[in-house]
């Protein structure tokens, strides 16, 4: 790949089998990608969508803080400035998408006049922008014609990082499984947007009336909302815990042992919506559900034998769990297309793949085989970690270009960039599929 080779330079701190480049060597600068799920890289393979956080590490952003949106052109190696929203959170940024276009970048705003959210859809090449005022996107279709997405700045009352933040009174709260909150779907076209099923709904026609009391007593979110890569289902994640009377922001930092998941799948019509994950197997401690490449299964971690962090897999209905070979689950796990490879990063507590000079691995998963091997060795812990984990830099390990490249987040220099490593040769080794 010459113009990685010519335009950035190599990444040595730690070896690798195949060659990796910094996108962002900017010595001053704070850089990532969006999330384990979906690619920086824009259709063409040109252009790497990124959020620049501030250069001081480690303050809470305030309603109004601004960030930019850059872009690198990776045959040229130049990083420009698009945008400056106010509408991010430290662990997905801006939640920047490619929509149809290869021009087409999607992500949030905030509207401090009024302190509504808003989606852009902007032109990167010609500057020209479309506006789509009380919406907010986390995950664009396949298609890159709709938006879903959760309530962006109550994502804040569970944790922080994934969404907006608003006033703590614009901050809406949930007292019970409410009529007016759930998925939202934003027709990037159109600019029209709806809510896609509530969590009324999604409580009346799913949970048996013992869960559905648990929920009447409980403050209940929208969290993770993802298309599968054929665009035919999605998932999405409804977070909840004892009513707090809406005093509650950052559960997890603040009570983690009180807040529960339920994960669901269902197709973009409102029907076959499943209970996939229930809450009672994430009490066992799992993290980071993830599509499989067919979109007819899920993957994640989860200690579903209480013994050790287990990778897993199920069908989308829920059917079917079961430990995906003997890997321990770390990180952000995710898999080629072909399924032979997949990748995983891991957390500083995770401490099997932390080295002496703490260092932590990336993972490089042989399903065929029933092999693992550290890909590479990065850092991650932040100046800000200190002082809360929001501050943490997950690098997110993403598959782009039909699996030609892996782009991840680590820290070099005191800074957090960007880097692209060549997974051709892996991309080329044949193989049976090793997502049993």
């Amino acid at each position: 790949m010459k113009r990685f080779e010519n335009n950035f330079p190599r990444y040595a701190d730690y070896s690798c089998e195949v060659p990796v480049w910094c996108l962002t060597p900017q010595t001053d600068a704070n850089h990532i990608h969006r999330f384990f799920d979906t690619s920086p890289l824009s259709p063409s393979g040109r252009y790497v969508a990124l959020t620049r956080l501030p250069d001081a590490d480690g303050v809470f952003p305030r309603p109004g803080d601004r960030v930019r949106i850059e872009v690198v052109d990776t045959f040229t190696g130049t990083c420009r400035t698009v945008w400056e929203t106010a509408g991010w959170e430290y662990q997905m940024g801006a939640n920047l998408n490619w929509g149809a276009s290869e021009h087409e970048l999607v992500f949030n705003d905030v509207d401090t006049s009024n302190w509504e959210p808003f989606i852009v859809v902007l032109d990167i090449e010609s500057g020209a922008y479309r506006r789509i005022a009380g919406a907010s996107v986390y995950h664009v279709s396949p298609d890159g014609r709709s938006a879903l997405a959760a309530d962006a700045g109550a994502m804040r009352r569970t944790q922080g990082g994934y969404g907006v933040v608003l006033p703590d009174e614009r901050v809406r709260y949930n007292r019970g499984a409410v009529a007016d909150d759930g998925v939202f779907l934003t027709d990037l076209v159109t600019g029209t947007r709806r809510l896609l099923i509530s969590i009324a709904e999604v409580a009346e026609r799913v949970l048996p009336p013992e869960r559905r009391e648990e929920y009447a007593r409980s403050e209940v979110y929208g969290f993770h909302t993802k298309w599968s890569p054929t665009g035919e289902r999605l998932m999405f994640s409804l977070r909840y815990f004892p009513d707090r009377g809406g005093r509650m922001f950052r559960m997890m930092n603040n009570d983690y042992n009180s807040l529960r998941y339920d994960v669901y799948t269902m197709r973009p019509d409102g029907s076959e919506l499943f209970l996939a994950i229930p809450a009672s197997e994430w009490e066992k401690h799992g993290h980071h559900t993830n599509w499989t490449p067919d979109g007819r299964r899920l993957t994640m971690n989860l200690n579903i034998d209480r013994e050790r962090m287990r990778l897993c897999m199920c069908g989308y209905d829920g059917s079917g769990l079961h430990t995906i070979g003997n890997y321990t689950g770390s990180g952000h796990p995710s898999f080629l297309r072909s399924g032979r490879y997949g990748i995983t990063d891991c957390y500083l507590f995770e401490t099997p793949f932390i080295a002496p000079d703490g260092s932590a691995a990336l993972r490089l998963l042989d399903l065929a085989e029933g092999t693992e091997r550290v890909f590479t060795r990065i850092r991650t812990r932040t100046p800000g970690f200190e002082t809360a984990s929001d501050f943490r830099l997950d690098p997110h390990p993403v598959w782009c270009a039909g699996g030609d490249l892996l782009i991840f987040n680590a820290m070099q220099g005191g800074r957090r960039r960007v880097f692209a490593a060549d997974t051709r040769s892996l991309n080329a080794v044949p193989g049976p599929d090793g997502l049993k």
